[in-house]
């Protein structure tokens, strides 16, 4: 999920924590599309694999996408619903995600719920391509059908 907002890197140096909704279909189906909070805490430490990093693109993006491998040099990044991963320098990432909300309940990163939800999602690569196919073909239907009805 990317987003871009000046200031995210900034509030993070000064107050070593933030809460935002992010936007985009990266993350699902972890996350929603706008429509979850999720909490981030400035980076102090090198990340583990599975965490969730918000980090910096080079063209100014703010990205939420999970570390698949932890490299000497930086970390290999995926969106949970992406299928291409993404190499990324240690000094592009500024935070991580600790939790967000679904509804009005708290989702620790941490949980034991939320941690085997995560494995789920992941151990089966050839159910997780079946499932995202789905979900982009469901979108794109949406989107076609949201212009045919939605013009003006």
């Amino acid at each position: 999920m990317s987003q871009n907002v000046s200031d995210m890197k900034t509030q993070l140096e000064k107050d070593g924590i933030i809460a935002f909704v992010p936007g985009g279909v990266s993350m699902w189906p972890t996350l929603k599309d706008k429509g979850q909070s999720v909490v981030v805490q400035k980076k102090t430490e090198r990340l583990q694999k599975m965490d969730v990093a918000l980090f910096l693109r080079a063209d100014g993006s703010y990205v939420l996408h999970r570390v698949m491998a932890v490299l000497d040099d930086g970390y290999v990044m995926l969106g949970d619903s992406q299928i291409n991963p993404e190499k990324v320098s240690e000094d592009q990432v500024i935070g991580k995600m600790t939790g967000f909300y679904r509804g009005k309940k708290y989702v620790e990163v941490n949980s034991s719920e939320y941690v085997e939800e995560i494995k789920k999602w992941f151990a089966n690569g050839n159910r997780r391509k079946r499932i995202l196919k789905r979900f982009y073909f469901k979108n794109a239907v949406k989107r076609r059908l949201k212009k045919i009805f939605c013009r003006k």
